[in-house]
């Protein structure tokens, strides 16, 4: 096979994380910082959540949440999207 015939098709910087990161990546949509969510301890219900962003340096923790699913579920469910 001729390998200049060879297109590459090009992916989107989110779609690169998802990729990278798996599916507990969560972008901000306004800016580079985004959430990981890790796992947590399925005992006691608590999900750990890292806030990242995106330098120049490259990859940055900003804090770590240890957040409960149910209040997590909670909250989203309340959200109203207009």
């Amino acid at each position: 096979m001729n390998e200049n015939k060879v297109v590459r098709i090009g992916i989107s910087h989110d779609q690169r994380m998802r990729n990278s990161l798996g599916d507990g990546y969560v972008p901000c949509e306004v800016s580079g910082r985004y959430l990981l969510l890790k796992g947590g301890d399925k005992k006691l219900g608590y999900v750990n959540v890292d806030v990242r962003t995106q330098t120049e340096s490259g990859d940055k923790l900003l804090c770590e949440l240890v957040l409960h699913h149910d209040d997590l579920i909670k909250a989203l469910q309340s959200l109203k999207l207009d």
